[in-house]
């Protein structure tokens, strides 16, 4: 693994040369689509693939009715974890993404499909905390454009004009709030100031207290044996 961009694309190391890569199948609220606003369960959709594929090494699989490559020259690609695990299935299962046919019908399609009806039932995910537009048809981050206000002719009263509004001082920018927590996945990973990964487990001294921001590079842990995988120590109490 050499990185990952979000909740369907993850970037891998071949020959050498790292390589983008999109998952088949399987698509994700956006977190990084230009002028439009986060979606609803972005976050919590890049901490799943975080949780899975990070630090692990994949096999990737073409399928022979897709694409090599997406426009954006990305390897169109299953991944699949050492122990047989699809990724994008696991995604679906577990309320992280949508199933998506890109052109044409996959060999894992009718599988996929069967894995977001149970996980719709279930409410799993973003199918019981958000509605469909707000995970994937989020509203543009741009403001439009108003029409412009009609013309006023000028006043001729005597009378002096209307004091203008004072201007109201600027809002101060606020630090970003901690990342919810993923379904099922309770252990905060955190990075102190020293730069040392502790995870915190709940019911320790310091769990509720501890915060986490994903734009540092922490993360929710769905279990001890991943969060140690993924270079973190346990905290001491």
């Amino acid at each position: 693994m050499a990185g990952i961009t979000d909740g369907d694309t993850i970037k891998v190391w071949i020959n050498g040369v790292r390589q983008p890569v999109r998952l088949l199948g399987v698509d994700t609220p956006e977190s990084r689509k230009p002028n439009t606003a986060v979606a609803c369960f972005a976050k919590e959709a890049t901490s799943r693939m975080q949780s899975l594929v990070q630090s692990k090494q994949v096999h990737l699989v073409a399928d022979p009715t897709q694409v090599d490559r997406d426009r954006y020259h990305r390897l169109v690609r299953y991944v699949v974890l050492p122990d047989g695990t699809d990724v994008s299935q696991a995604m679906i299962a577990g309320g992280f993404g949508r199933e998506y046919t890109y052109a044409a019908a996959y060999g894992k399609q009718d599988t996929f499909r069967t894995a977001q009806t149970q996980a719709k039932s279930a409410k799993l995910g973003l199918w019981g905390a958000c509605s469909y537009d707000a995970a994937f048809n989020p509203a543009s981050a741009v403001p439009s454009a108003t029409a412009p206000a009609p013309f006023v002719p000028p006043s001729t009263s005597t009378q002096p004009p209307a004091p203008r509004p004072t201007a109201r001082p600027t809002a101060r920018p606020t630090t970003p709030p901690p990342a919810a927590e993923p379904a099922g996945c309770s252990i905060k990973g955190n990075i102190n100031s020293e730069g040392e990964k502790i995870y915190h487990l709940p019911g320790q001294s310091a769990y509720d207290k501890t915060k986490i921001t994903t734009s540092k590079g922490e993360r929710w842990f769905c279990s001890e044996q991943e969060a140690r995988d993924a270079g973190w120590r346990r905290a001491k109490r």
